[in-house]
């Protein structure tokens, strides 16, 4: 007859993680079974590479840096058009003075807008799961959360209606260079569009329609990089409402959900989990 000790020999052939521990009272080996899990746990840490790169993509806030990239985007085109294009408007109406406070004002407006979307980058970036359930995994730290994406859902508002006044104040001069480009004829008086009593006409009005095909690219780029800058205040409203949705979410499932802690462990709520 086969013994204990042999039939136990046995089934750690078969792949059980055994342990073998001397007795002092009997003087006999006595073999402790150990559960199967913990060889499977030490494989799944040994990930691929694959997959510890997918699992490092999973942490990225991927709508975040999307809407971040397009704010960059525009406000890059802005920049460069809004400087580039009120020094040629200055040249073309000859007035050294048009608008000379405009530089001051990209500069502040542009900086500021960097400096909100970085800022709304870094909060989506901790606002969204698994990121949130390591770092707010408490009800005061929830409530912080809620209260900071509320906070920056009200300003991108704010912010979002503002670039879109923004983008109708920079049609207007997109609009009257494509009204002067469009009509047909031999003068024209810079009075009529709100500037200084100027004529042109002959030579001199043909080298003013030229230049203002070359002025209308401009504005045209500026006009797209304000609709850019919006769209992106637009999906960061999303993201932000989407993330606070998560955070109210996340507390309930979090802290009502699992009347056990084992089972509160095996959630994927659980705020012990330790993966990010």
């Amino acid at each position: 007859m086969e013994s204990p000790w042999e039939s136990q020999r046995a089934e750690a052939e078969n792949g059980e993680l055994l342990s073998v521990e001397e007795s002092d009272h009997e003087g006999e080996r006595l073999v402790h079974k150990q559960p199967v899990e913990i060889v499977k746990i030490h494989e799944a840490r040994n990930e691929s590479f694959g997959n510890r790169v997918l699992h490092c993509l999973s942490q990225v806030p991927c709508a975040s840096l999307i809407a971040w990239i397009i704010l960059l985007v525009g406000l890059g085109g802005l920049t460069g058009g809004l400087l580039i294009g009120i020094q040629k408007t200055r040249d073309l109406v000859d007035s050294q003075h048009l608008l000379w406070f405009l530089e001051y004002a990209v500069a502040g407006v542009v900086a500021g807008m960097f400096v909100f979307g970085t800022l709304l980058l870094c909060i989506g970036h901790i606002s969204t799961d698994p990121t949130s359930r390591h770092i707010f995994h408490t009800t005061k730290r929830n409530l912080c959360a809620q209260g900071l994406n509320i906070t920056m859902l009200i300003f991108s508002y704010m912010f979002g209606i503002a670039w879109v006044l923004m983008t109708a104040i920079f049609g207007i001069p997109l609009y009257l260079l494509i009204n002067i480009l469009m009509i047909q004829v031999n003068e024209i008086n810079l009075v009529n569009y709100g500037l200084h009593d100027k004529s042109l006409a002959g030579s001199d009005f043909d080298n003013f329609r030229m230049e203002a095909y070359r002025l209308l690219v401009i504005y045209i780029t500026i006009f797209v990089s304000s609709i850019l800058i919006t769209v992106s205040m637009i999906h960061f409203l999303i993201v932000i409402s989407s993330n606070l949705t998560h955070l109210k979410d996340t507390r309930l499932a979090t802290l009502n959900a699992y009347a056990d802690h084992t089972e509160m462990q095996n959630s994927k709520h659980s705020v012990v989990d330790t993966t990010m």
